[in-house]
């Protein structure tokens, strides 16, 4: 059943990445494209982590870090870019800085990048995302978009990611404090239903977004 699960977890990534390739024309930008990339990211690493474990026979814990290390300062940049208030591209560049800053202090000095998850890392990662969402969607509020949310491919990339890491960051919280004779079975579970969540937002976006709302 876990395995299962990983795969079906990698099926939610590639359909989510071929229907942002299938819908492609009504992208509105590079941003936006960048975006798909970034989910084909996603299942490729997938894949690999599944490849690292039948090869080695260990816990794919380096593929984890290494995709980690890439897609958070990719998230914090893409938001940076559909940020409209130079304030708020400002605490973007911040969280940047402080998350690249992470990434060299943590593996150096407190967690193995083979061994372990980065959690540190992650952690950090997590929270600056979301804060930057939640900027996002405050503007997106704010502005004249507010009665054409669903058509702004943007505003379903970020639900996307909200609806992922807003409960997995205290899942995982609770992992490592008090729920670690968790069933491996019962985590994969609870993951590939957030990944539901995410890539059905990213594929709604996709279906429901209009090429002319860039931002």
């Amino acid at each position: 059943m876990l395995a299962d699960l990983r795969l079906y977890t990698v099926f939610l990534a590639l359909l989510a990445g071929m229907f942002g390739i299938i819908y492609w024309y009504k992208l509105p930008n590079n941003k936006a494209k960048l975006f798909v990339l970034s989910i084909w990211l996603s299942a490729i690493t997938e894949l690999t982590g599944i490849f690292y474990t039948q090869v080695t026979g260990q816990v794919n814990y380096m593929v984890f870090n290494i995709y980690m290390f890439i897609i958070f300062p990719y998230y914090i940049l893409f938001l940076k870019s559909i940020l409209q208030q130079p304030k708020n591209k400002f605490a973007a560049n911040v969280c940047f800085a402080l998350f690249a800053l992470s990434v060299i202090i943590n593996p150096v000095f407190f967690q193995d990048i083979v061994e372990e998850v980065c959690f540190n890392n992650f952690a950090i990662g997590v929270v600056m995302v979301l804060v930057l969402s939640c900027l996002y969607l405050v503007e997106l509020f704010s502005s004249n978009l507010i009665l054409s949310l669903k058509d702004t491919i943007f505003f379903w990339f970020v639900l996307g990611i909200l609806l992922f890491y807003v409960p997995y960051l205290p899942f995982m919280l609770s992992l490592r404090w008090f729920l670690s004779g968790i069933h491996e079975s019962t985590y994969s579970l609870i993951v590939f239903f957030l990944n539901v969540l995410m890539n059905g937002s990213f594929i709604f976006g996709f279906i429901w977004s209009k090429k002319r709302y860039h931002y």
